[in-house]
């Protein structure tokens, strides 16, 4: 009796089992045919779509692997994988993620994009520049990321079958991997539309990004003639996103990084990524990377908070500070209204210790854009007055529970943190967040380099002046 028991409750089961598979045909959208996705351009758009994560490889809001080498930045020691890269040492044994490994499926999905819409007999050929365009330009920055940390790749143009071969070899030079790139972005520009809606990728982002790839792979360039080359293409790139007309500077530097409604709307993005409250925490942000972890838990000593109290819940996993050299590049204005480095000024020359007060030697009257990228010594983030000194609230020692999260430079980013007075600084907090992969201010920027490197000076300061001027309110 048992037995049938037992037998019978399994039939019974298997017959639910197939008769709800029957009736509710709940397959997996993978085993739907391939052909839906590319017989309409509103069904391969959907594809793009979903391939638009590649974009965010320009600037990663979860790491920013991107700068974490540079001068820029200070990385706290438990960015083990940062810290490879700094010292050289990254190898395919370590973290894939941003730094470049196995990015072929990305690769993949951007050349099937390609393939299948030109193959495709129901895609108007009218709507089929436009996706491939995409594809394209997105191609373009998954090798673009790539190249800058590898130099040779192996380029794929198209979508491998298990007939091919694929013992692939990597790109014969440098050059070879960018001229690849540079195609691709040229390609996209002819067939991307000159606007579009925050976030779409448009003729001006292929242009500013074109500029700015050539111009860094000439770095790479030996040959005189080489370079000349990706100069004159950086040139023409940057002069044809300024002809469109489309973009200009904005006037509110701080919350053209840290105001989501402001990067939703700015004329000076020129490609902008953003993330709504909906899916998006505080956790996987740069809000979260550049936050100290103190004033939570009484992890400030008591004796400190007496004199230097925290108002805000900080819980950051703070992993990266400016490092002294970038705060040194933003100049001082003089009493005689002149533009100086901070330690050729009369306030530093004429300091009288025990008397002046040295935050105003160190931190007064700088760039205006030094206000909104670096938070420093006696100056308030959120609702905290923080210090940096020794001593102080934010003093790397000064955490009872000697957390590895907290600044060794002695300054924070406030740039991309959103200081948000209302707003706790914890994992599990939703918040609108953006970043500004493709910019204005940036692209005038690139374009004076490039005419510093070929010789004239005069073009290339005019185009400095332009946002040292609005956005730096610095003297010409």
């Amino acid at each position: 009796m048992k037995k049938i028991i037992i037998i019978s409750g399994i039939l019974l089961l298997l017959t639910l089992m197939f008769s709800c598979h029957d009736h509710l045909s709940n397959y997996p959208l993978s085993d739907h045919a391939e052909n839906k996705v590319w017989n309409s351009a509103a069904s391969a758009q959907l594809f793009v779509n979903g391939t638009m994560y590649v974009k965010d490889h320009l600037l990663d809001k979860g790491n920013n692997h991107s700068d974490d080498w540079c001068d820029d930045m200070v990385i706290n020691s438990q960015m083990g994988s940062a810290q490879n890269v700094v010292r050289e040492v990254l190898t395919s044994d370590h973290g894939i993620s941003t730094y470049g490994w196995n990015m072929f499926p990305e690769i993949r999905r951007c050349n099937l994009i390609i393939d299948k819409v030109t193959s495709s007999a129901s895609i108007k050929d009218t709507d089929k520049p436009y996706l491939i365009a995409q594809a394209r330009f997105l191609r373009a920055i998954v090798y673009y990321n790539m190249a800058r940390k590898f130099g040779r790749l192996i380029i794929l143009d198209r979508v491998l079958t298990p007939e091919d071969e694929l013992m692939l070899g990597r790109s014969k030079t440098i050059k070879e991997t960018y001229d690849f790139i540079l195609q691709d972005l040229k390609d996209a520009a002819t067939d991307l539309p000159d606007s579009g809606e925050a976030g779409a990728i448009t003729q001006g982002a292929a242009y500013a990004l074109l500029a700015e790839t050539a111009l860094q792979g000439a770095a790479y360039l030996d040959d005189t003639t080489a370079k000349s080359e990706y100069y004159a293409i950086s040139k023409k790139a940057s002069e044809d996103l300024f002809a469109l007309g489309k973009y200009s500077l904005e006037g509110d530097y701080d919350k053209l990084f840290n105001d989501f409604t402001t990067g939703l709307n700015s004329k000076e993005i020129i490609l902008g990524s953003y993330w709504l409250s909906d899916n998006t925490y505080t956790s996987g942000t740069w809000k979260m990377k550049f936050a100290p972890n103190q004033g939570a838990s009484n992890k400030l000593p008591p004796a400190v908070a007496a004199i230097w109290p925290m108002n805000d819940f900080m819980e950051g996993w703070f992993e990266k500070s400016p490092s002294q050299e970038i705060v040194d590049a933003y100049q001082v204005i003089d009493k005689d209204g002149k533009a100086k480095n901070w330690d050729e000024t009369s306030y530093y020359n004429n300091f009288r210790p025990g008397v002046d007060y040295v935050h105003d030697v160190l931190y007064k009257n700088r760039d205006a854009r030094f206000y909104s990228t670096i938070t420093y010594d006696s100056c308030w983030y959120m609702n905290s007055l923080l210090t940096m000194r020794l001593g102080g609230n934010m003093y790397y020692k000064n955490n009872m529970e000697k957390d590895q999260h907290m600044t060794k430079s002695g300054y924070l980013y406030r740039k991309g943190s959103y200081l948000d007075k209302d707003m706790i600084i914890g994992s599990s907090v939703k918040m609108n967040y953006h970043l500004t992969p493709l910019r204005l201010g940036r692209s005038y920027l690139n374009y004076a380099e490039v005419m510093l490197r070929l010789k004239d000076a005069p073009k290339a300061i005019e185009y400095i002046n332009k946002t040292r001027i609005t956005h730096g309110q610095l003297p010409t």
